[in-house]
């Protein structure tokens, strides 16, 4: 059962041969009924003809009638199937009793008859079902001498030739049925053969083979395809994604930690207590840019397209963008960098609690270090035109020129001759987490044309504020 279930060949065939299976089912039961319609009409005329043949050969006699019996009358209802055949004739002079003339005595009379043409009755005799056809006929006397004619048979010949008629049509069409199913068989084989090609194809393919499939494939397994397709292309952009991570990581973290290592040697072969401390005060020093930097390079994977895309969890932005601005409050004072934050009404967005606060902690990061020193940084919330949800991050700081704005959003770029330890990856950072929440990067003077205002805009269709 479960390979049958497993087999589409075997499905097709179902869905083609049970619909047909329930009409030929329909069609027996309309079949017996109009070939047992037709047989007992042919029958009938039979009964009929014979009954008028008989009738034809009554005359009256000395007052009473009298019935020279042809052999033609009951020769026609021989049909080799041994039915037996019955007769009767009787007559009712004026409002007398009826007289029997001939025939089978206790034969059943027929509920009814018409002066014009013959009337038919069933009934039981002699422990069977037969079929009788009744004459009435008028004889010119004085009174008026009515003669019943009645011929009646059993009912084995009707049904046998109904069984054989019936039989022989429904055998007919099992065998076309079963044509059909061998025609189907072959032909959902060949309209297969797609499907057999496209996973030979797959088949023979190896790990690192992700191109897209073929198109030559029929028109109802196209979406399957280019469902496979489009899956493939996520699979390729994650591992392109993991493997650009490993070369910006061993890249980018060679040099420092072989000035690392260059300063621990160096510090192991300081005798001098002075020196010794100046030489472990710069380990320390690019320790914690190392630190830094690989906390960027984190940052960066987290913040890149997975397998299962970003959460979609409803996060309030503007409690995140507070939390976050007060925990970098002793970085800035560390710089005398006035910190705060503008925004009351919750903002509702749907994404990722923890890349959003990477995206604002480096925007927040950002304007601490390359802002100016003892200067200002303000971090709002709120919605912008159109009521969709808006994040800025704003210093009075020297700002970046217009034309470098579009290059510091890739990944370890930094504008030539920038001061400070950053590694070049917080704006690509930021860059990255906004696309995946569906939102995008703007760079904006500041105030007054002096600094730089970050705006990160959401999409319009963010979910409203619950006050």
């Amino acid at each position: 059962m479960r390979a049958w279930r497993a087999s589409l060949r075997s499905r097709l065939l179902a869905w083609v041969l049970v619909p047909i299976l329930a009409v030929w089912a329909v069609d027996a039961v309309l079949t017996y009924d109009a070939v047992k319609r037709s047989i007992n009409v042919a029958y009938d005329r039979t009964l009929s003809a014979s009954a008028l043949a008989i009738s034809e050969h009554v005359t009256l006699g000395a007052g009473e009638p009298i019935v020279d019996l042809p052999p033609i009358a009951l020769e026609m209802l021989d049909t080799g199937d041994q039915e037996r055949v019955f007769y009767r004739v009787s007559y009712r002079t004026g409002a007398g009793a009826d007289a029997f003339v001939t025939g089978y005595e206790d034969m059943p009379l027929a509920a009814s008859t018409q002066r014009n043409g013959a009337t038919f009755f069933e009934a039981s005799y002699r422990g069977e079902p037969i079929r009788g056809a009744a004459l009435q006929l008028d004889l010119p006397s004085e009174p008026p001498t009515t003669v019943l004619v009645e011929v009646a048979e059993t009912l084995g010949a009707r049904s046998a030739t109904t069984r054989r008629l019936v039989a022989e049509a429904l055998g007919l069409e099992a065998a076309l049925i079963a044509l059909t199913a061998v025609l189907v068989w072959f032909g959902v084989a060949r309209g297969l053969r797609p499907l057999l090609a496209l996973s030979g194809e797959v088949s023979r393919r190896s790990p690192a083979d992700l191109t897209p499939l073929g198109a030559d494939v029929p028109r109802e397994v196209r979406p399957l395809v280019a469902a496979t397709n489009g899956f493939m292309q996520r699979v390729r952009d994650a591992i392109a994604a993991q493997r650009r991570f490993v070369a910006d990581a061993s890249h980018q973290l060679r040099t420092p930690l072989a000035v690392l290592r260059a300063e621990a040697d160096a510090a192991l072969r300081q005798e001098d207590p002075a020196a010794l401390r100046a030489a472990v005060a710069r380990l320390a020093g690019h320790s914690e840019a190392t630190s830094h930097l690989a906390s960027q390079l984190l940052a960066l994977a987290r913040a890149e397209p997975g397998p299962h895309g970003a959460a979609t969890e409803p996060l309030d932005l503007t409690g995140i963008a507070r939390d976050a601005a007060a925990a970098l409050v002793p970085g800035a004072l560390a710089r005398s960098v006035d910190l705060g934050f503008e925004g009351e009404e919750p903002v509702t967005i749907r994404g990722d609690a923890v890349l959003v606060r990477e995206l604002i902690g480096n925007l927040v990061d950002n304007a601490v270090r390359y802002g100016r020193a003892g200067g200002r940084v303000t971090v709002s919330a709120g919605r912008g035109d159109g009521g969709a949800p808006r994040l800025a991050v704003e210093d009075d700081g020297p700002g970046i020129p217009p034309p470098e704005r579009e290059r510091v959003l890739e990944r370890f770029y930094r504008i030539p001759g920038t001061t400070g330890d950053g590694c070049g990856l917080g704006l690509a950072i930021v860059s990255e987490a906004a696309r995946r929440h569906g939102a995008t990067v703007h760079l904006l003077d500041g105030a007054e044309g002096h600094g730089l205002r970050v705006e990160v805009r959401f999409g319009a269709n963010a979910p409203p504020s619950q006050a």
